[in-house]
């Protein structure tokens, strides 16, 4: 079958629900946060610009199947790996190379490792990826000032109301889908709803993304460990994805946070199958410095998780096993026990992150590691609709937007 052979995503689910609050509140003027959002966005058009391979960009993200590697190229040990160097000429365009030798000076590099190994003669990768790049004029630390002027501003009427006639930012997710703003005695809720007039603008982010939140029910709880009132929480219902701030929120809410918890509960229906997962905790620590900004984040634990129906509502479930690779239930425990434990020693998912600041800039730099099967599985499909470069047109108009607010 065509889906028999992709991952759950369900960490990416995860990081672009973050993402999607990091980049809503970027609306304060700020040349030095311009400058870097102009660069990233730059950065990120070129990049797709290099390729129409698809497997390329999937790769470079994390994510490989056995039907791909043949595409890549091989290190010197046989691995698959994929490789991309870039440098910025005085007119600021990018030269970017895919699949050359190392240069000795680059304003970019990406490079991602499969490690084929052998888990209780189950075949997976480990997979550890590094991107450096040189990005000047924000740090994490800037991210969660952001949230706790948005938190702040959520809080007021008449601030929010200020910021909504303002922020083009905000003015666009508005125009291309529904938005409004709730009350309760806990919580202020600000919800997006992906509707006819996002499927009329972006038909590809409607059907791909409108999709998976259609087959998703999602609540995650957000919180600083060492300051349990620091906290936020993101829900979805079917296409409207809601994010809830604190009634009067502390005066220091997640201006400088130490231990950040996520902590989920999903479901997902598709196909006729439901896949429950309960309590599934992430841990980001945070290092503030003088000149740099540390991140180090890895799964906790998870709590309950269950998987059961009929494929298609009329295969049972024993049937299923001769059309993906392996035992539904085998499989879906395995994909945790990587993801969380790890096989190899070195832990599951994690990754680790520094925005260091130099006398001529700035060097960021990001590596992770995960462990991953090589025959893979979705219950999101995997037909064209279901390519990320699906939401590519979306986020380059949003990131449009939010720059137009930093400037």
């Amino acid at each position: 079958m065509v889906f028999s052979k992709k991952n759950y995503n369900i960490k990416k689910y995860l990081i672009w629900t973050f993402v999607f609050f990091s980049v809503a509140n970027c609306f304060q003027k700020n040349e030095n946060h311009y400058q870097f959002w102009k660069g990233y966005d730059h950065l990120q058009r070129s990049i797709k610009s290099t390729s129409k391979n698809e497997i390329y960009f999937a790769a470079l993200a994390g994510s490989l199947s056995e039907e791909n590697e043949s595409q890549l190229q091989k290190t010197a040990d046989g691995y698959p790996f994929l490789s991309l160097y870039g440098t910025l000429d005085q007119q600021q365009n990018w030269n970017l190379h895919w699949n050359e030798p190392e240069p000795p000076k680059y304003d970019y590099l990406a490079k991602v490792i499969y490690t084929p190994k052998l888990w209780e003669e189950k075949e997976i990768y480990s997979v550890e990826r590094k991107i450096i790049h040189k990005l000047n004029g924000y740090q994490p630390r800037d991210f969660f000032t952001w949230l706790h002027d948005f938190a702040l501003a959520i809080d007021d009427h008449n601030a929010y109301q200020a910021l909504k006639s303002t922020s083009q930012n905000l003015q666009f997710l508005c125009d291309v889908m529904q938005c409004h703003i709730t009350e309760n005695a806990e919580w202020h809720t600000l919800e997006f709803t992906i509707n006819d007039d996002t499927k009329a603008q972006f038909p590809g982010f409607y059907k791909r993304t409108g999709s998976r939140l259609e087959k998703t029910k999602l609540n995650l709880e957000i919180w600083d460990k060492f300051n349990p009132t620091h906290k936020l929480k993101i829900t979805n219902q079917g296409k409207t994805i809601q994010f809830h701030f604190p009634i009067n929120p502390p005066k220091e809410y997640f201006l400088s946070p130490k231990e950040i918890h996520f902590l989920g509960d999903i479901e997902i229906r598709s196909f006729g199958i439901t896949a429950k997962i309960q309590n599934l905790e992430y841990k980001l620590k945070t290092t503030f410095d003088k000149q740099t900004d540390t991140l180090d984040g890895h799964f906790v634990r998870i709590g309950k998780k269950e998987i059961n129906g009929n494929f298609f509502y009329v295969i049972p479930q024993g049937f299923v096993n001769f059309f993906i690779p392996g035992n539904m239930d085998e499989y879906f425990n395995d994909f945790f026990t990587l993801l969380i434990q790890g096989t190899q020693g070195r832990g599951g998912s994690q990754i680790h992150v520094t925005f260091r600041k130099t006398g001529k800039g700035q060097i960021n730099t990001i590596t992770t590691y995960n462990e991953i099967k090589r025959k893979r599985f979705s219950l999101f499909g995997g037909d064209d609709s279901q390519k990320a470069s699906n939401d590519f047109d979306f986020f380059a108009s949003w990131e449009e937007a939010m720059l137009k607010d930093l400037k």
